[in-house]
């Protein structure tokens, strides 16, 4: 049996299969505050690890993260360079369930 393929465009090809629903997905909800006490550099390698994976909130001075539990690999990777971040530069990570269904 021969499949047919849709003509679109590249980005509509990267997408993740119609069947599966994002927010249908459990959601752990990560908030990080940066540990501000150190030294420049060290505080911006502290930085590196940290941008990749969540956006700062200057008006709580923490970053957030929302990582989706579809992907297990990925969301291992995720916790893993933050709990290095906390491990090497003292960053604090809090880390919550969001329960499926809830915005």
């Amino acid at each position: 049996m021969k499949l047919l393929h849709r003509r679109g465009s590249p980005a509509s090809k990267a997408a993740e299969p119609a069947s599966i629903a994002p927010a249908a997905a459990p959601v752990l909800l990560v908030r990080i505050f940066s540990n501000t006490d150190l030294p420049e550099q060290e505080f911006n390698a502290q930085l590196d690890k940290i941008r990749p994976v969540a956006s700062y909130d200057s008006n709580t001075r923490s970053w957030h993260s929302q990582i989706s539990l579809d992907r297990p690999e990925w969301t291992a990777e995720m916790l893993s360079a933050l709990f290095e971040a906390a491990r090497v530069h003292g960053t604090s990570i809090l880390v919550q369930a969001q329960p499926t269904g809830v915005d």
